[in-house]
């Protein structure tokens, strides 16, 4: 069975929102003590990653092969570290009645794995989706650029945590990360309602033997 490049998009946009609801009700459910959900919630969320990388790898190719793939690449990345950051979380709940060094290092593991995959990965690949939506034509430019902003502002604030110059977590750090939101919830919405635009004449497109 044949799918068209419409399907493909409001599929790309339903899976951008299953991963905003499952990263957010994920954290919710850690919080509240509900690990085994969050836990299935992340590994919702790795699962909506990778779908997201190939519907858009296969919808963008034409106009950038080399960096269609850089994203659904390092959509994957993002994918195999949430994946494995949530097992430290596991992890913690069973030995919940050990020591509180333990747990507490568990749980530290999974704070550094959600800096780089959803932290720098996401960033870098946002940049990356960003710079190819630009150079396509195929959605508003306002949002191409959000997303490449967004992205930049992402990378310099986890970088910043990374180094202990920004807090982890704090207002600072979410502050940055608001622009990325916003972006993947308006190209979402957008793959859904609207879809792509048509290539436009004048897109900037990478020749088919980039990947050589």
């Amino acid at each position: 069975m044949t799918h068209t490049p419409r399907q493909h998009a409001r599929a790309a946009g339903a899976l951008y929102l299953v991963t905003h609801v499952t990263s957010v009700v994920a954290v919710a459910a850690y919080g509240s003590g509900a690990v085994e959900a969050g836990v299935t919630l992340e590994l919702a969320l790795a699962v909506g990653c990778v779908g997201t990388g190939v519907l858009l790898w296969l919808l963008l190719r034409e106009h950038g092969p080399a960096r269609a793939a850089t994203f659904a690449l390092l959509r994957t990345v993002e994918a195999s570290v949430i994946a494995a950051g949530s097992l430290p979380m596991l992890a913690a709940s069973w030995v919940a009645t050990g020591p509180g060094a333990v747990t507490d290092a568990l749980d530290e593991l999974h704070t550094a794995a959600f800096l780089v995959g959803q932290g720098l990965v996401i960033a870098v690949n946002t940049i990356v989706l960003g710079w190819l939506l630009l150079d396509s034509g195929r959605v508003p430019r306002a949002l191409a650029l959000l997303g490449l902003g967004g992205g930049a502002l992402v990378l310099a604030s986890d970088l910043g945590q990374l180094w202990g110059v920004v807090p982890m977590n704090g207002v600072l750090a979410g502050a940055a990360a608001a622009p990325v939101f916003a972006f993947e919830l308006w190209f979402a919405l957008y793959l859904i309602v609207v879809g792509l635009r048509p290539p436009q004449p004048s897109a900037v497109t990478e020749p088919s033997h980039a990947l050589a």
